[in-house]
């Protein structure tokens, strides 16, 4: 009897440490963790978070040619802010490359983790917001990223909006896709507001007798409007700023003139987005505010430095005197007026440069580092939706600026 207890009592002793043994997850060096900590031991210290950094701006193109406009803005805490984003061209049906981009930019793997905290929309053209357009459609649940909040504000575009030479513009289907995309990304991830738009929370989940569009139609001017402009509208992320200078007017010439214009500043840092401005929206913009809410250390060359705001603009504002960003295939640089009614020589001319391009390359101009042409980065990712593409050499070619970080000053 006193065997068969003591057999019982070694089996439950055995079933124990079984079980406890099943619970944690031993690497053979006696610990859960694999560690070598005894008893007498303390508990390791927490890790600290990573010190916060510069603020890096990049003006990215994942070739050479096609045309486009991207800005990404990394902040000191790793938050991310997109502006635009879209890609015409070579890109235009091609896989999003902005995924690997911005995972590069973070320096995680090609599926970790991101969120984007801002993405700013200038307007509808597919140059500009194809891209978000593409991953919203495209989006799984296991695509491992999020958009927390989409900063726009489009007209009802219709046949109306002409483009910037007059003739009719194809450009809208991306907007039809833009629809779409955000109707099927918050179907997977949900709806939870906008940061700074004030949308009644019962209105967060899609009716079932919605057409398509819903979220479109809730967040378009939800926090982007002339009123709240009027008021001055900063949207802050990690102590960088993005103040809204203008938006759209039934007075616009074109879908260009719809251009939101933002103002990005960062202590004595700042950089002035135009999208594609046009002449019309640029000359308002200097009826609307002071010129020291204007003029700024970077400017961002309107409508990929031609057809966009006339000289006189660039003149007020000071671009001469600027970093100048060029949101610029290779082909537009390279294309006269005379023979393409493309007018990138003469704003070359406006700001002080050759207007002729060989003669730009052969003074060295692209080197100066006061502009930026995304046609000549010199360094494109070989694939751009692979992470691994996206290696030091391209990221420091389309790094256009780093400011310093102010800690708590700013």
């Amino acid at each position: 009897m006193k065997r068969h207890s003591l057999f019982i009592k070694v089996l439950i002793m055995a079933m124990l440490c079984a079980l406890l043994g099943a619970c944690a997850v031993n690497n053979g060096s006696g610990t859960p963790d694999g560690s070598s900590k005894t008893d007498e031991q303390a508990d390791p210290t927490p890790v600290a978070p990573p010190e916060p950094h510069d603020v890096e701006l990049y003006q990215l193109a994942p070739e050479d040619q096609s045309l486009m406009m991207c800005y990404v803005i990394r902040t000191p805490n790793d938050k991310i802010v997109v502006i635009d984003g879209g890609i015409a061209g070579y890109g235009k049906d091609a896989p999003p490359y902005l995924p690997a981009a911005i995972r590069a930019i973070l320096g995680l793997q090609q599926d970790g983790y991101f969120e984007v905290e801002a993405w700013f929309l200038s307007h509808g053209h597919n140059d500009h917001i194809g891209e978000l357009a593409k991953m919203l459609e495209g989006y799984t649940a296991s695509s491992n990223y999020k958009v927390n909040n989409i900063y726009f504000n489009f007209p009802e575009f219709g046949v109306e909006w002409k483009s910037s030479v007059g003739a009719a513009d194809y450009d809208l289907e991306e907007v039809e896709q833009l629809k779409r995309g955000m109707d099927n990304y918050y179907a997977i991830c949900g709806f939870s507001g906008i940061k700074g738009a004030d949308i009644p929370a019962e209105q967060y989940s899609k009716p079932a007798d919605a057409e398509y569009g819903y979220y479109y139609n809730l967040i378009n001017g939800a926090v982007i409007t002339p009123e709240s402009i009027e008021n001055v509208l900063n949207i802050e992320v990690d102590g960088v700023n993005f103040r809204v200078l203008q938006t759209w007017a039934k007075s616009n010439a074109n879908v260009n003139s719809t251009s939101t214009v933002i103002r990005m500043t960062y202590g004595e840092h700042s950089v002035l987005f135009l999208g594609d401005s046009y002449t019309d929206n640029a000359s308002k913009l200097l009826r609307l505010w002071p010129m020291e809410e204007i003029a700024s250390e970077y400017v961002q060359m309107g409508h990929h430095g031609q057809h966009g705001p006339d000289k006189g603009f660039y003149r007020k504002i000071g671009a001469a005197d600027s970093i100048r960003l060029w949101p610029t295939p290779k082909w537009v640089w390279e294309v006269y007026k005379a023979t393409n009614n493309i007018a990138t020589d003469e704003t070359r001319g406006w700001v002080g440069l050759p207007k002729d391009f060989n003669e730009f390359a052969e003074q060295g101009l692209d080197k100066t580092g006061r502009d930026y042409i995304s046609g000549l980065a010199g360094a494109y990712p070989s694939d751009p939706t692979k992470v691994s593409s996206w290696n030091a050499e391209v990221l420091g070619a389309q790094r256009v600026a780093v400011f310093a970080y102010l800690g708590d000053a700013a």
